[in-house]
C-alpha cells in the first residue's frame, strides 16, 4: 500500500552540493535530485514515491529506481538520511536534521504520517551515555486513528 504522508513544506536551507561534497561522493544529478526533494518537503517517502518525483525533476536527467535505491543506500551508510520502518512492509526515507530529530505518528487506516514536534524521551537519552554507550539514537513512532479518518468511520 503506498504511503499517504502528508507532505509539510520546509525551506530547502540545505545546499545539497556541499553536502554530498562534504561526505565526500562525486555531485551527480540524481543525489541532488533526491536530497533536494528531501530536504524540500517532509516525508518520509518510500524509494517509489522518490523515485516518482526524482522522474518529475527536468534537470535529474534519466534516474531508474535502481540508482534511487544506490543513492540511498550510499547516503543511509553516510548518516544524510534516516531510513523509517513503520511495519508495514514499506521502508521509507526521509533528511536527516542535524539540529534536531523527530518521531512521527502514523494512521493505521490511511497510513498519513505527521511529525511529533518534539521528542518525549529527549531527557532519557541524555542518560545512556553514563552507561559507558557512544553514538546513542532511538526511534520511537505513534499509531492512531487520524482525525480525517475517525470523522470518515463516525
Amino acid at each position: 500500500m503506498a504511503s499517504k504522508t502528508h507532505a509539510h513544506s520546509q525551506p530547502t536551507t540545505v545546499n545539497v552540493e556541499a553536502l554530498i561534497r562534504e561526505v565526500g561522493l562525486k555531485v551527480t544529478k540524481p543525489r541532488v535530485a533526491i536530497l533536494e526533494i528531501l530536504a524540500g518537503e517532509h516525508g518520509p517517502f518510500t524509494t517509489e514515491e522518490i523515485h516518482k518525483k526524482v522522474s518529475r525533476v527536468r534537470t535529474a536527467g534519466p534516474c531508474d529506481l535502481v540508482t534511487i535505491y544506490r543513492c540511498l543506500a550510499k547516503f543511509e551508510n553516510l548518516g544524510l538520511i534516516n531510513r523509517c520502518d513503520f511495519g508495514d512492509g514499506s521502508i521509507r526515507y526521509e533528511l536527516r536534521a542535524k539540529e534536531h530529530h523527530h518521531h512521527h505518528i502514523i494512521c493505521r487506516l490511511c497510513k498519513r504520517v505527521e511529525p511529533l514536534p518534539h521528542c518525549p524521551v529527549e531527557d532519557r537519552t541524555i542518560r545512556v551515555p553514563k552507561m559507558g554507550f557512544r553514538d546513542v539514537s532511538h526511534r520511537l513512532e505513534f499509531f492512531g486513528v487520524c482525525p480525517d479518518c475517525h470523522e470518515r468511520s463516525a
